[in-house]
Formats: structure tokens, C-alpha cells, sequence
């Protein structure tokens, strides 16, 4: 295979594993929680007793991450190990293959 061709094909290939981790991310939903049970006691019998004081079951909505944290810093975490990984493949092939000779 010649050096365009070898160029092509890793281009290609980076290219589909950046678009599979952009993808995967954009499709990833966060799991919503379950709500816990609440532990309630009741009996048959009426006793007439009320709390002295109502407590209400205002629960804090959790606030969202932006869209910048959920989908762009993943991205950019794929998009930098590919490159750490293409750098690597980049250097054996330019400096260490050329160390060696294919004796005939």
C-alpha cells in the first residue's frame, strides 16, 4: 500500500472514531433516578393527633450540567487520546522503521 494510501485510510479512520464517540456521546440520556419509597405509617385506628407543624415535600430539582460540560469536554477527551494514539503510530513508523534494514 503506498504512503497516500496509508495516509487515506488513517485519515478515514480518525475521522469514523470521532464521529463514533461524538455520536455516542449526543446519544447518551443521564439516567434518572428512581424515586425513593417513603416510609409512611398508618393504622386503623383514629387517634385525632395532627403534627404540630406541616413539613412540605419540597424537593430541590437538581440542576443540569450545561451542554458545553456533557457533550463538548468528552469530545475533546476522545479527540485527544486519538491524537496521543495516531502521534505514537506516527513516530514508530517515521523513526523507528527507518532504524532498521531488511537485509536481502
Amino acid at each position: 500500500m503506498s504512503r497516500s494510501g496509508r495516509n487515506s485510510a488513517l485519515l478515514a479512520l480518525i475521522a469514523a472514531l470521532v464521529a463514533t464517540f461524538s455520536v455516542s456521546v449526543l446519544a447518551a440520556s443521564e439516567g434518572g433516578e428512581e424515586e425513593p419509597a417513603t416510609d409512611s405509617t398508618t393504622t386503623t385506628v383514629a387517634s385525632g393527633l395532627h403534627p404540630a407543624v406541616e413539613v412540605g415535600s419540597e424537593e430541590v430539582p437538581v440542576a443540569q450540567a450545561d451542554w458545553t460540560y456533557r457533550y463538548m469536554v468528552p469530545t475533546a477527551l476522545a479527540l485527544a487520546a486519538v491524537i496521543v494514539l495516531v502521534t505514537a503510530i506516527k513516530y514508530f513508523t517515521d523513526v523507528v522503521r527507518k532504524r532498521y534494514r531488511i537485509v536481502e
